[in-house]
């Protein structure tokens, strides 16, 4: 493909492969500048309910328009594959971050989890909540601009959620279909629940923290399955358990938003900013939130096929594991090749009631241990309510900006109360499950 062009650009390299189709580096052919072109397969690109959440991706994208947000500039077809072209990133994946030095201080942490939920604050008001936040979709670039010289860019909103009020039949959540990233899930993403609002993206945002701070994600298991019970049944660890010294304030945060009950979240990302502001030790402005929510009645009809090009009817098998085209946007390669193209997305075909059955027998296997938390998991069997995305709140403009003397880079430097607690055992897994300490090989993002 080295060579072809697409539209206005010209493909210069690869940058990474995988099941769904590839991810290259091209030049706009007048101007010189450097893109992050995403290519489906053919096969995928003949499928056209998959052609349209690829679409869809980049119209969620260019609605939002937030520097935290990585730019759609175009899309398209070529020879029978959709593409999109974005901007070409420089840095790395949090992802990419971690595996090279386990886990993050809490400064830095709470900067990242502050520039991530305004960016979110942003989509949430357009109506927009991703449902896929992890380590492997945030994308750490060079920016002096902002306390600690780097931001967060959001990638891939494949899975993205356009929730449109005017048109209810627009949403593309299906009842009894699970998707999303085991390890990042919330409670009514496990379930398959038909109605998934913005505080999804809370919870899966405290998942992210969690790894930040303490290496690995709150729930470790060998299966999908049992990592699809913890979030719906079991209590997650406190992030001190595994680093102690944390700030008692940064257990509370997390515990707020690995809440089972939706209700019992912070109510919005702006909220969460405010609560991780005294954590970090500064006032993070929130300027860049829309001041309301847009209307997203629009068409939504996706780009024909090109005259000429040919495609076939080949539907994708069902229930396979789907890859998502995220995390490759425009990284360079290093002297080992692109990074391997990970599989973050799983589309998993599994009804309500299975999931309860799984539980009931996760929980008749755990008999002769105590209950995690029985008062957790019996709230969360009732029906949950999904209130539209909050609206921005007006007075956040007013937040004056960071005072850069007052932030330090000490990993431990979080605003505690003074009080000592003896440090926490971790607490141990369900049986047969991959009990693993912070520094281990595993891998919560991988291919299940």
């Amino acid at each position: 493909m080295i060579g072809q062009v697409l539209g206005s650009y010209r493909v210069v390299s690869r940058l990474g492969a995988g099941g769904m189709g590839s991810v290259w580096l091209a030049e706009h052919q007048m101007l010189g500048s450097r893109v992050a072109i995403k290519v489906l397969l053919p096969e995928m690109s003949s499928h056209r309910k998959m052609v349209q959440r690829f679409f869809d991706e980049a119209r969620a994208a260019t609605r939002i328009q937030d520097p935290g947000i990585v730019t759609v500039l175009d899309f398209g077809w070529h020879e029978g594959s959709a593409y999109i072209v974005m901007e070409s990133l420089v840095g790395e994946t949090v992802a990419d971050r971690l595996r090279r030095v386990n886990r993050m201080g809490v400064v830095e942490v709470m900067r990242f989890a502050q520039q991530c939920a305004i960016a979110m604050a942003a989509a949430h008001a357009r109506g927009i909540v991703h449902r896929d936040l992890k380590p492997d979709n945030l994308f750490l670039v060079s920016d002096p601009a902002v306390p600690g010289g780097e931001r967060i860019k959001i990638l891939d909103f494949g899975i993205a959620k356009l929730l449109d009020e005017d048109d209810p039949n627009r949403s593309r959540t299906q009842t009894g279909v699970i998707m999303g990233t085991p390890a990042f899930m919330s409670p009514e993403q496990c379930r398959g629940a038909g109605e998934v609002d913005h505080r999804t993206d809370v919870y899966a945002l405290g998942c992210v923290v969690f790894m930040m701070l303490c290496g690995r994600p709150p729930f470790i298991f060998g299966a999908p399955g049992d990592m699809i019970v913890a979030h719906i049944s079991q209590a997650p660890p406190p992030p001190s358990a595994f680093v102690p010294g944390l700030p008692e304030e940064l257990d509370d945060l997390i515990a707020r938003c690995l809440a089972k009950d939706p209700a019992a979240r912070f109510a919005s990302m702006t909220e969460l900013v405010r609560a991780a502001a005294p954590i970090a030790g500064d006032n993070f402005s929130i300027e860049t939130i829309p001041p309301k929510r847009l209307s997203l009645r629009e068409p939504a009809s996706i780009p024909e096929p090109q005259p000429g090009d040919t495609v076939a009817t080949v539907t994708p098998q069902f229930g396979a594991p789907v890859t998502t085209l995220g995390g490759l946007t425009g990284q360079t390669e290093s002297s080992h090749g692109a990074r391997p193209w990970r599989g973050g997305l799983i589309v998993m075909g599994l009804v309500g009631v299975l999931i309860v059955g799984a539980v009931a027998f996760m929980a008749t296997r755990d008999k002769s241990r105590p209950a995690a938390n029985p008062a957790a998991a019996a709230s969360d069997a009732g029906v949950m309510a999904s209130p539209p995305p909050p609206p921005a709140d007006a007075s956040l403009a007013t937040v004056p900006p960071p005072d850069a003397a007052a932030i330090t880079t000490n990993p431990g430097a979080g605003k505690g109360s003074g009080k000592k607690r003896p440090p926490v055992t971790p607490p141990r897994t369900g049986s047969g499950s991959a009990a693993v300490k912070a520094g281990s090989a595993f891998d919560p993002y991988s291919e299940r």
